[in-house]
């Protein structure tokens, strides 16, 4: 059995042990068998509960192998699999003492007085929202990436990967709910899809800039030559048939432009992918906020992985923010271009 068809069969044992099926396939051996729970044998199509596995096209059962439409079924059933990934970190060590001058160091407060309160540890879900991003034009690209959302503040934090955490431990799949972050997710994955992409749709638009500049030193070349064209004989050319060629060269030009336009033109799709929920220990940071004569109670966290305190979200653009401007009445916290 060749090293591909090897792992065919390891992933494909694999896929159908967690839909609940019983798999006798040894490594190396050509054929196996599988037992199949109700719901599986009516996904896969098969008539019976026991199915015969095999590496090797043609007969019966299921034939897993790349000439065949395998990845198909496989993609099928991946498709019921859940995309939630539910963990949780059971110790992190959490700073000790006094954090106000932490906080006094971090943030810079703009028209507010601002008091530390309280310190208490807590327990916080940070939501790692994987997107698929394809940019398609003239070429194509695409790519995967991350934004991670404290569920409790709503602000992006820069987290590391969760799954590479040895400290990370399955949670319970009854875990509490938690707010959704989508929305906030996606916000905060749009402008870094543009910053990840920006090599590419810089090589598109200097590719556009070149081709337009060729159709109109074309065409420019095409008007100079109706200019100095003469007529046969000694006639003077028409002055009215001249124009009507210059009128066409133009008009072709321009219908050219467009059509390079929408060639180069971008059809960008963002998806999500997978949704990590993980839950670390936090320090929970009270702060009383005054504003003239409205106050306000804000919460700031201080990050165990990280080892730093969190920006605030801003309440206007959803941005994080370390420079806090806060409004009159209802004491939100600003940004500085939102505050502007």
């Amino acid at each position: 059995m060749s090293t591909i068809q090897e792992q065919l069969r390891s992933f494909a044992t694999g896929l159908l042990e967690r839909r609940g099926a019983l798999v006798e396939w040894p490594a190396g051996e050509e054929e196996g068998t599988a037992v199949l729970p109700g719901p599986l044998v009516e996904d896969l199509g098969a008539e019976d509960e026991t199915v015969r596995l095999s590496g090797r096209p043609g007969g019966e059962g299921l034939c897993v192998n790349l000439a065949t439409d395998f990845l198909e079924t496989a993609g099928r059933l991946l498709e019921a699999e859940p995309r939630v990934g539910v963990f949780r970190v059971p110790e992190l060590y959490l700073k000790r003492g006094s954090l106000e001058e932490i906080v006094s160091r971090t943030f810079t407060w703009h028209n507010v007085k601002v008091t530390t309160r309280a310190v208490r540890s807590v327990r916080v879900e940070y939501h790692t929202w994987w997107f698929h991003v394809c940019m398609a034009s003239e070429d194509r690209w695409e790519t995967r990436f991350a934004v991670t959302i404290n569920a409790s503040s709503g602000a992006e934090v820069p987290l590391p990967d969760p799954l590479h955490l040895w400290e990370l431990r399955p949670a319970p799949r009854h875990a509490a709910g938690a707010p959704s972050t989508y929305r906030e997710a996606a916000a905060r994955a749009v402008p870094q899809a543009r910053q990840l992409a920006a090599d590419f749709l810089g090589r598109m638009d200097a590719r556009l800039a070149r081709d337009r500049k060729r159709l109109r030193e074309y065409y420019g070349a095409l008007l100079r030559e109706t200019d100095r064209k003469k007529a046969r004989g000694r006639a003077q050319p028409d002055p009215e048939k001249k124009e009507a060629k210059k009128r066409a060269v133009k008009l072709e030009l321009r219908r050219k432009l467009v059509e390079l336009d929408e060639r180069y033109a971008v059809d960008a799709a963002l998806e999500p992918l997978v949704l990590l929920r993980t839950e670390l220990p936090a320090l929970a940071v009270e702060l009383t906020v005054q504003r003239k004569r409205a106050r306000r109670e804000h919460f700031v966290y201080w990050n165990a992985l990280l080892k730093q305190l969190e920006p605030m979200r801003c309440s206007g653009c959803g941005r994080g923010t370390f420079s806090v401007t806060f409004t009159n009445e209802d004491v939100e916290p600003l940004c500085a271009e939102c505050a502007k």
